[in-house]
């Protein structure tokens, strides 16, 4: 009896013991897992892991923290600790608490410095190249057989290129296939744009398809047609110009997107927010808001997925903006809800600080005409 009371006692001091050590150990003696992870969402079925560095952690834990007053960047890099995501790296390598809306003073230099080539690695692993359509053309020959991978769902299926002059013409290559990518545009055919990888023997590649069934179709997989996948520079067959809403998904699945917000013109900024309200992709939308409309979308969020197509109908103007600060663009769209279809005038309201500085558009004005 003396025995087992002494091992009760040993083990309630060890465990007692290790829980003053902190977190970095858990009860049962097992150091808690802490590992980088990349995703356009915290939500998506997509993501890519790594191990995150123990001098790094250290830094993290006992380093310097400060309460911020703004919401934590857009990203998609995050630091998952025993499976949980609590921390935000963002792409100027700023590590943000998520739960106490706080940011990590700098990091020491030698971290600083492991921290980019790890931000390295983990992109190259998780997105595709991005590769010109003349460049497509020839790695994905006509009848060759390759994956497509949904970059949110993570859900994946076969293809076989067919045909195509200006762009991928592809088929899924059975019916099982064809199921799956059915059920990536959640059951319904549609010429919404997606982000995707195609995964060959020659790479991994950043494209962009659409989800609709047009033209002939050979192979017997229960799909009446085939589809398109775009690449860097492909064009449509109508228009002989590069897909706006195309070019941003491709930007997305080679992980340019967050980056290349920088640079968009007010027309690509009114194109952007369209597209991200259409198929609520708020990856594709944070990032063109600037503090304070991004605080509005996570207020409105529900009241924009109340939203079920909106489309526009009328052209951008020409009109260059380059030296200046405001920019109204008025179009018609088309707006569907559950209540009924409406079109009408919408004026985006754009704007930026400084000419140096990134356009954005006014959310709140927006809304109200929504």
């Amino acid at each position: 009896m003396k025995r087992v009371l002494y091992s009760f006692f040993t083990i309630a001091a060890i465990l007692i013991g290790l829980n003053f050590l902190g977190s970095s150990v858990s009860a049962l003696g097992q150091e808690d897992k802490w590992e980088y992870v990349i995703q356009t969402s915290i939500e998506s079925g997509y993501s890519t892991a790594m191990p995150f560095p123990k001098q790094i952690r250290k830094n993290v834990q006992n380093g310097k923290w400060e309460a911020i007053s703004y919401p934590i960047p857009p990203t998609d890099t995050f630091i998952r600790e025993n499976g949980k995501v609590a921390y935000a790296i963002d792409h100027q390598l700023n590590i943000y608490d998520r739960s106490a809306n706080k940011i990590l003073l700098p990091l020491m230099e030698k971290n600083k410095k492991q921290l980019s080539n790890d931000m390295k690695k983990l992109h190259r692993n998780h997105y595709g190249e991005l590769i010109t359509w003349n460049d497509a053309n020839r790695l994905l020959p006509r009848y060759s057989i390759f994956k497509v991978l949904d970059l949110d769902t993570g859900l994946s299926f076969e293809v076989q290129r067919r045909a195509g002059s200006y762009h991928a013409d592809v088929q899924p290559l059975t019916h099982d296939d064809t199921k799956i990518m059915k059920k990536i545009y959640r059951g319904t055919w549609s010429w919404d744009r997606r982000a995707i990888l195609v995964l060959s023997e020659n790479g991994q590649f950043a494209g962009s398809m659409h989800g609709m069934p047009h033209g002939q179709g050979a192979l017997k997989n229960g799909f009446p047609g085939h589809f398109c996948i775009h690449f860097q520079d492909s064009i449509t067959h109508k228009s002989r110009k590069m897909d706006h809403a195309h070019s941003i998904m491709i930007k997305k699945a080679s992980g340019e997107w967050l980056d290349h917000t920088q640079k968009l013109s007010p027309q690509e900024i009114v194109d952007a927010t369209v597209l991200a309200i259409h198929q609520h992709d708020w990856f594709i939308l944070s990032p063109i808001l600037d503090d304070r409309n991004r605080i509005l979308l996570e207020k409105h969020l529900e009241e924009l997925e109340e939203i079920e197509l909106i489309k526009r109908l009328s052209d951008l103007p020409r009109e260059d903006g380059s030296t200046k600060l405001t920019f109204p663009i008025t179009v018609k769209l088309q707006v569907h809800r559950s209540s009924g279809t409406t079109n009408r005038m919408v004026t985006f309201d754009l704007y930026r600080p400084t000419i140096e500085e990134p356009w954005t558009v006014d959310l709140e004005k927006l809304l109200k005409q929504l």
